[in-house]
């Protein structure tokens, strides 16, 4: 089971000041490095949820979590739970899992200026063909799944975020079940073969896409979504 919860941070800046006093020094201090307010108080709120979920599902004091991060940056919980954590605008996104590799991206669905030179300069060649394809008013969407689905993939297959977007293809077609269809043979030592991979879309926020990851089959995927009364 993957569990996902979905957060407007507008909703919840009232909270902002409880939710700060959840971070460590070294926290406050990347908040505080940020030149414009309104990103230190995203970066707040949405390491304070963080901290708060987590305590939650492991029954520990949020205030208390020490994270470990690895090679590539990305946090981690000795003992776990696994997790992962993405943002867009004001549109959060968290998925957690008891264990396993899983990663989470989300994004706003608007219009992307620039999609057809991104996707032509740096997506798999399967999935340059199938955006070429799609109806006249899909291609951002099309390219928002195609975004999303391989930004949790690289997530969750924890081997930095380096890894070329041309060497593994997913599905973009809006309407088609979301799937991992290729991996190049230099990245299947790190990350496998597509069977080995679950991919999932859900469009709990207005106005977004979110795309989950997981290494194996057999995954589930539980959404809810944390207002006012979760911070309390």
């Amino acid at each position: 089971m993957v569990r996902v919860w979905f957060a407007d941070l507008t909703r919840l800046s009232a909270h902002r000041g409880a939710l700060r006093a959840l971070l460590s020094a070294d926290e406050i201090e990347r908040a505080d490095r940020f030149l414009m307010e309104r990103l230190t108080d995203r970066f707040v709120l949405r390491r304070g949820l963080l901290r708060l979920l987590l305590g939650r599902c492991t029954g520990r004091d949020p205030a208390g979590l020490r994270f470990d991060y690895g090679a590539h940056g990305k946090p981690s919980l000795a003992g776990g739970p696994a997790f992962n954590l993405s943002d867009s605008e004001d549109s959060l996104a968290i998925a957690v899992a008891a264990e396993g590799r899983i990663g989470i991206d989300i994004e706003r669905l608007r219009p992307i200026e620039s999609a057809e030179g991104i996707a032509d300069r740096f997506f798999h060649a399967v999935e340059r063909a199938a955006l070429r394809a799609l109806p006249a008013g899909q291609g951002d969407e099309g390219f928002l799944l195609a975004w999303t689905r391989k930004e949790a993939f690289i997530k969750a297959a924890g081997v930095g975020l380096s890894m070329p977007l041309d060497q593994f293809a997913v599905e973009v077609t809006p309407g088609a079940a979301p799937a991992l269809l290729e991996i190049g043979p230099e990245l299947r030592a790190d990350v496998g073969v597509p069977a080995d991979w679950s991919l999932f879309d859900r469009r709990v926020l207005p106005g977004t896409v979110a795309a989950i990851a997981a290494h194996g089959m057999g995954w589930t995927v539980e959404t809810r979504v944390m207002g006012p009364g979760f911070v309390g």
